[in-house]
């Protein structure tokens, strides 16, 4: 009998996409990079689009490079990415329609009009969701305004990681982590909601079954198996939601602990285990999230490094050649007094291109004057963050009555030191960091608790905590 096994983890990002396999000894494990692909949505007839049939060319290669790699001996695949997108397939199984993304404009429509079928707080008090244009419930409603032909040849609608389970497999869920975040679940029955989906005309038919974080879903396809080199593999439904397997790698406690899940979005809450939707909840529109172990990942999204990942990229296209990492150790001494802007006005920020403008115009809104340095402008977008995450840290305080002492930053904003020290000082709170991959790092521990046959919050914690990356050489 082998003394480990190998589990194949696959992270799609709004950047790149990440093959990772993770071998576990029992006690302890250790995770690799094997594959990276650059990944990047792009404008198509008026429309911000995934390339969807790329994406999957490329998490084909990654398993056959796993299998390489391991001889073809793997137990196991899991998948997570963003969420809350809704992709359409019918009933050959193929995809109907473009692969719109969240941040497509006709979600900011279809949400504004939706409020005159269904009033907006009774979504929030059904959902416990915050009202968001990103959610899937838009994506499905502007679906139907544009293209009712296309819901009409609907078999049933997925989210992105689960479209590519379903590739995988033929087997088709909504993952609990990652089903909510649609605003189509009634999150006290944590079952589609009949009633919106009922004001909507969306029928229910066309809905998956909703499994939680962990499931077994069957094997790897043999068509697909023979393809790569695998064989006898699982596919598990990691926390697909890719800020369900960030938290999932949480190593604390979290009794006393907030988390910021830090990177092209910033995720700020803390774990409950039950929803808590209330009229403060509605009014800081607080998101309940499903988690890993039957919990609650009570947030709200910030709009977190897109600003500086999309800066970064007009500095490119002018010929200005500078880093994340140089832009954050030139603002180490960034103080908390001094120019900032609104980052919670969500919609402002959500479309790529011209940010720089788009701030320097929120800046001129709080009376401050336009900057155009990298150096500058930068320190300006980690003041803004750190104060919005004080503002939510506080709101999660009025509407839970917890006593947050601790702040655990996880993800790739990990490594953002001039962010994180200013994250403490607007925060008050004590800094701790735990995985700069814990994406990687909460699939694979949910994959490996679920062939140990559980699914306890305490149990991931546990793998996780004994799971080690090893940086790429």
């Amino acid at each position: 009998m082998p003394d480990f096994q190998n589990v194949i983890a696959i992270d799609l990002g709004n950047s790149s996409g990440r093959v990772v396999l993770g071998q576990w000894n029992g006690s302890t494990g250790a995770l690799r990079e094997i594959y990276r692909f650059p990944n990047e949505a792009k404008e198509e007839g008026g429309h911000v689009v995934w390339d969807i049939e790329r994406i999957w060319q490329e998490v084909l290669k990654g398993l056959r490079i796993a299998a390489a790699a391991t001889g073809g001996r793997v137990e196991s695949v899991g998948l997570d990415c963003w969420g809350a997108e809704c992709l359409l397939v019918d009933e050959a199984g193929n995809l109907i329609g473009p692969a719109y993304t969240l941040r497509d404009p006709r979600q900011v429509r279809a949400m504004e009009h939706s409020f005159a079928i269904l009033p907006r707080k009774r979504i929030y008090e059904i959902t416990g969701i915050q009202v968001m244009p990103i959610n899937a419930l838009y994506g499905l409603l502007a679906h139907l305004e544009e293209s009712p032909e296309e819901w009409e040849r609907t078999r049933f609608w997925l989210g992105t990681p689960e479209y590519f389970l379903f590739r995988m497999t033929g087997v088709a869920v909504a993952e609990y982590t990652n089903a909510p975040n649609s605003q189509l679940v009634d999150a006290a029955s944590k079952s589609w909601s009949r009633e919106i989906c009922d004001a909507f005309g969306l029928s229910l038919e066309r809905f998956p079954p909703i499994v939680p974080p962990g499931t077994i879903l069957g094997s790897l396809r043999a068509a697909i198996a023979s393809e790569v080199g695998l064989s006898n593999v699982k596919v598990i439904a990691p926390a697909c939601h890719d800020t369900g397997s960030a938290v999932a790698a949480i190593p604390y406690p979290h009794d006393d602990l907030a988390f910021i899940s830090s990177g092209t979005w910033s995720l700020v809450g803390t774990v409950l285990r039950e929803p808590l939707i209330s009229e403060a909840g509605y009014k800081f529109n607080l998101t309940n999230e499903g988690g890993v172990g039957n919990t609650i990942r009570f947030l709200r999204n910030v709009i977190g490094l897109w600003l500086l990942q999309e800066a970064l990229r007009e500095w490119k296209e002018q010929g200005r050649q500078v880093s994340p990492a140089e832009l954050a150790a030139e603002c180490m001494d960034t103080a908390m007094e001094g120019p900032w802007f609104d980052v919670s006005e969500d919609k402002t920020f959500l479309a790529p291109g011209n940010m720089v403008a788009r701030i320097n115009a929120q800046l001129r809104a709080q009376g401050f004057a336009e900057q155009s340095r990298p150096a500058a402008l930068s320190g300006i977008i980690f003041r803004s963050l750190a104060r919005r995450y004080a503002e939510v840290i506080n709101a999660i305080r009025t509407c839970t009555g917890k006593h947050i002492h601790r702040l655990c930053i996880v993800g790739g904003g990990v490594r953002n030191e001039a962010l994180n020290r200013l994250a403490g000082i607007a925060t008050g709170l004590e800094i701790i960091k735990g995985p700069s991959e814990a994406t990687l790092v909460g699939n694979v521990a949910v994959q490996i608790s679920a062939l140990e046959d559980s699914r306890s919050l305490e149990q991931i914690q546990a793998i996780a905590s004994r799971l080690t990356f090893l940086e790429r050489t």
